[in-house]
């Protein structure tokens, strides 16, 4: 299926601003994924479609999920939009002709919510452009924004620091695949950065 076709069952598939975000994802993924010199058609394919599962509500997504086999965690029981992600890789494989093999399109569907440990590339493009695309409007995106593109990492750690910190305040769970994710890059950078301040020895 090409980028075009799928594009067209989109549209026909989620509420207009939804749409009209995706396409902003999409285009945002694009100019991340020429300037880092990624794989252009897998960072395409996963950013147009990544929210494809939201065609599911979510007071339906947990019966829907059930009812496909996709595991639910506790998690996502309680706040079943998280839930969108998971039916997204159902969807981008039955509906829009992803390869079930193609793990890094599919993976970065999967957690471009969540976010986890050991993201590729594409995977990264794809959860950092769906935060900072041009509709995206929250304090601190800006800072996000040019972290972005001068540090795929960098921009991660900002990425989960910001949501960590809403969902915190706003009394919500944090799905353990984040905390994974934030674990990860917060102590590569703490490690990196000891590294760097560790004097060095005198001959």
């Amino acid at each position: 299926m090409t980028i075009e076709e799928m594009r067209i069952r989109l549209q026909q598939s989620l509420k207009p601003k939804r749409y009209e975000h995706s396409v902003r994802v999409y285009e945002t993924a694009l100019k991340m994924a020429e300037h880092y010199h990624a794989d252009i058609q897998k960072v395409a394919v996963a950013a147009l479609i990544h929210d494809c599962g939201r065609q599911i509500s979510k007071e339906y997504s947990v019966a829907k999920a059930k009812e496909l086999g996709i595991p639910v965690d506790p998690v996502e029981e309680a706040q079943p939009i998280l839930l969108h992600a998971k039916l997204g890789v159902y969807y981008a494989i039955y509906k829009y002709g992803v390869s079930p093999d193609d793990r890094e399109v599919l993976d970065a569907i999967r957690y471009h919510s969540t976010g986890t440990a050991d993201m590729t590339q594409t995977a990264k493009i794809v959860f950092l452009a769906d935060l900072i695309e041009p509709g995206r409007d929250f304090e601190g995106v800006e800072e996000i924004r040019e972290a972005s593109f001068k540090n795929l990492d960098r921009g991660m750690l900002l990425s989960y620091e910001n949501t960590i910190r809403y969902l915190l305040e706003d009394g919500l769970l944090i799905h353990p695949d984040a905390i994974a994710g934030y674990n990860q890059l917060a102590a590569e950078t703490k490690t990196a950065q000891s590294i760097k301040e560790k004097p060095k020895k005198k001959n």
